[in-house]
């Protein structure tokens, strides 16, 4: 069983009177008083007892110190003598430190009548799992419950912490291992599956720490039946999929969480998914740079996943790896209506990616002929040949001709990616209709360009919204909100 731990982080003894109610009224199995950051005079059996008794249930004391990143900068001698008083002052649990009260820890290990001790380390940095799982050894033999902490950068970091606490989980170890930071908050969505003795989570808009969330949305993510989901790609921070997904299970009246995972080139393989199915996932989406990798990886390939060799959806069945390309729909539906195709018409696809492959696919069928270019030639020949057309490197140099349509699908143009853009201004002409596949930021560099040659610009939000929505249908078998989703990508964008 993991109890779940209401965090508070209050000023004064009343503060933590009314937040320490609240929290058991949600459904809170513990709270645990961050006394560093209290505003204390004394710190004396008397008044850690006052503090104690203002708490209406089971509650952890803690005195994070600054060196593991709490508020308290107390010497050596006064902690000691503070943490001797916060014993006597009747918590059911303390927080010591597993290097700062080594002494101590010593010392009360034995003694029959005390608190139960959670014996604590925080990492200032990401570490490997050998040091992880070294240190959680440590912890554990040194408390009654051992609990390591570690900055996540990565997905691929979190996917560590779940494999090292399933571990421990197995050996029948009282423990809690967590992942701090957006790339970390797998660890605390998936804590069920990980096996971990507490969660740590905090009232609404206080956090005690990066990436924790809050007590109700903890609650029910214990559920058995939460739907959990995620968007693998590197990099991942300018995507607004996590609130539109999460409208869209909302509106469905599903529980569940939709995670962005940054997952490096070089960490992605078929364990790494597999150890996604093992935390519960229900499915991703994939994004640049993995869409042709994970096709590779795949047990079953959707139909338009076999038509473009990428994929952008995975499904996790009982044995097998389902794979789908739902950019193909998403694309479709983003072109229908804003032109008509025929095959006068000339397409230039900016890219040679997943997403170039599904735009060759689309505008092909469509009955375009379709010019590939791309910074590796023989990646655009690759893209090209899928469709019969043409291929040129980039940059664009020379005497390029303009085209009726131009696509990039290039991550060239998001928020903060900065870099050349991809597509000089000859290529547009009056009348060109540009589809950016970029919707962060919604107006795009390159869609600039187009309008000022007198050409229409179209960012991706609608094929990001539609080729989600085909994801959302895939996953769970129903019909999601579609303008729900549209609302939800745009308001994370303003």
């Amino acid at each position: 069983m993991t109890f779940i731990v209401a965090s508070i982080v209050e000023r004064s003894v009343s503060g933590v009177s009314r937040s320490s109610k609240k929290a058991f009224s949600l459904g809170a199995d513990l709270v645990e008083v961050r006394l560093d950051l209290m505003e204390i005079d004394r710190i004396d059996t008397d008044f850690m007892a006052r503090i104690r008794m203002a708490v209406k249930g089971p509650a952890i004391a803690t005195l994070r110190s600054y060196k593991e990143g709490g508020a308290s900068r107390l010497t050596k001698a006064a902690r000691r003598k503070a943490l001797k008083a916060i014993l006597r002052a009747g918590f059911e649990y303390i927080d010591l430190e597993l290097e700062s009260d080594a002494d101590l820890l010593k010392e009360i290990k034995k003694t029959r009548t005390r608190p139960e001790i959670i014996a604590s380390s925080h990492f200032t940095r990401p570490v490997k799992a050998r040091e992880a799982e070294t240190r959680l050894r440590r912890a554990c033999k040194a408390g009654d419950i051992g609990k390591v902490a570690m900055p996540c950068e990565d997905a691929g970091q979190a996917l560590m912490l779940s494999a090292i606490s399933m571990k421990f989980s197995m050996n029948g170890e009282r423990f809690t291992l967590i992942g701090m930071g957006e790339q970390g908050r797998m660890t605390r969505v998936c804590v069920r599956q990980m096996g971990s003795s507490m969660v740590y989570c905090c009232m609404p808009g206080k956090p005690a720490a990066p990436g924790q969330l809050d007590l109700r949305t903890q609650l029910s993510l214990y559920r058995r039946d939460k739907v959990v989901l995620g968007l693998i790609g590197h990099p991942v921070s300018h995507s607004v999929s996590q609130p539109m997904q999460e409208a869209a299970l909302a509106r469905s009246g599903l529980i569940g969480a939709y995670l962005h995972l940054d997952v490096p080139p070089k960490n992605l393989d078929r364990e790494i998914l597999e150890r996604f199915r093992s935390l519960g996932f229900k499915g991703l989406n994939v994004t640049i740079p993995h869409k042709k990798n994970v096709h590779s990886l795949c047990d079953r390939l959707g139909p338009s996943a076999l038509a473009t060799g990428a994929v952008n959806t995975v499904r996790f069945e009982a044995s097998r790896i389902y794979g789908e390309n739902t950019d193909v729909i998403g694309l479709t539906r983003m072109i229908e209506g804003k032109i008509r195709i025929s095959p006068d018409d000339s397409a230039l696809i900016v890219g040679a990616g997943g997403a170039a492959r599904s735009a060759a696919y689309v505008l092909s069928h469509l009955g375009a002929d379709v010019t590939v270019a791309a910074r590796s030639l023989k990646k655009a020949k690759d893209v090209a040949s899928m469709v019969d057309g043409h291929a040129l490197p980039l940059p664009l140099e020379g005497k390029c001709h303009s085209y009726d349509i131009v696509v990039n699908c290039t991550p060239m143009g998001t928020k903060s990616s900065g870099g050349r853009i991809p597509i000089p201004a000859r290529v547009f002409k009056k009348g060109t209709i540009l589809f950016d596949l970029v919707y962060n930021p919604p107006m795009t560099k390159s869609m600039k360009i187009a309008i000022s040659r007198e050409a229409k610009a179209v960012n991706g939000l609608d094929m990001l919204v539609h080729q989600g929505a085909q994801s959302f249908r895939i996953w769970t078998s129903k019909e999601p909100d579609v303008r729900a989703m549209s609302r939800a990508a745009k308001g994370a964008l303003r």
